[in-house]
């Protein structure tokens, strides 16, 4: 089956099925209690990973002030997946002048004005300005989520806009560094196959724009510094999708917040990352609609057991 044909039909066996419902925006979805109750057991087993426990756990918002977002180098390499936010800040005058264009259908939106905030894409760009300007002593690793945007809209149910991502990161020395991403390329396959997914482990390479595209496109192959944990979805004809990935980004944030390691180098990072989503869906889409008829084995992983699905 081509995979337009097996997109549409996974996403119209989801929704039959009361784990999706269709927002009025392509790439936006509300998920049922199935879902969740699957997600969370996901979201779970990533925290649980061994040996990868005991780290600083964040939650942080969506949001990256602008000055940091911009050191993040993202709006360089990436432009056609950012967003920001827009707010009103005018008076009574400039209110009544929008509200009239909102009633004429004109373009209501140019009386806004930017809140300098940028919607996060990876929950780690979140952790890198927390220690913008100084020298890491010894490494630190986060364990972090956040719901993130990337402005990709698709009838695809694997690729959302808006959509929760777990990661596990490591800012420090390069060897600490390497060694995170290297368990991360064992770890990260080894959890996803327990809850009973086939899973593929193939180097990466961005969309990169701008000076990045000539810079990494090829390297970012070439030097191994991505690996995606990939899942035939759509059937073994067609192409996979990542469900997660583990990163090394050499110094690239090091360099960009003035972070060093004892001798005076730039600090080194990498994260293992999943998207919380997208496995779920891998899950539906391998196991059935019918979370009580899953695998024993699986409903374990997950914590899940019949009598506790929702209606």
């Amino acid at each position: 089956m081509e995979r337009e044909a097996a997109q549409a039909e996974l996403r119209a066996r989801l929704i039959e099925a009361g784990h999706l419902y269709p927002q009025p925006y392509q790439g936006l979805w509300a998920f049922g209690g199935d879902f969740e109750a699957v997600l969370a057991g996901v979201e779970r087993q990533v925290h649980l990973m061994e040996p990868l426990q005991g780290v600083r756990q964040m939650t942080f918002p969506p949001f990256l002030g602008e000055r940091e977002f911009v050191a993040t180098g993202y709006m360089n390499s990436f432009p056609q997946l950012i967003g920001s936010v827009d707010v009103f800040t005018g008076d009574n005058r400039e209110h009544r002048k929008m509200v009239a264009a909102k009633d004429a259908g004109e373009d209501w939106t140019t009386y806004l004005t930017p809140a300098h905030l940028d919607l996060v894409s990876a929950p780690c760009h979140a952790t890198y300005p927390m220690h913008a300007g100084t020298t890491l002593e010894e490494p630190v690793k986060y364990e972090v989520s956040s719901r993130c945007f990337r402005h990709e809209p698709s009838d695809d149910p694997m690729r959302l806009v808006s959509f929760r991502m777990r990661e596990k990161v490591c800012f420090g020395t390069p060897e600490a560094a390497v060694e995170h991403r290297e368990l991360g390329m064992r770890v990260g396959p080894e959890l996803l196959r327990s809850m009973g997914l086939t899973i593929e482990v193939e180097p990466a390479n961005d969309p990169f724009f701008g000076r990045a595209a000539q810079i990494f496109a090829q390297g970012q192959l070439d030097a191994g510094l991505k690996y995606e944990f990939v899942c035939k979805v759509y059937g073994d004809e067609n192409s996979g999708t990542a469900l997660g990935s583990s990163n090394y980004h050499n110094d690239h944030f090091g360099l960009d917040f003035d972070v060093h390691v004892p001798g005076g180098g730039l600090a080194h990072s990498s994260c293992i990352g999943f998207g919380l989503e997208r496995v779920t869906v891998a899950l539906f889409a391998t196991h059935g609609m019918d979370v009580s008829t899953w695998p024993a084995d699986v409903r374990a992983v997950l914590g899940l057991s019949s009598d506790e699905q929702s209606a």
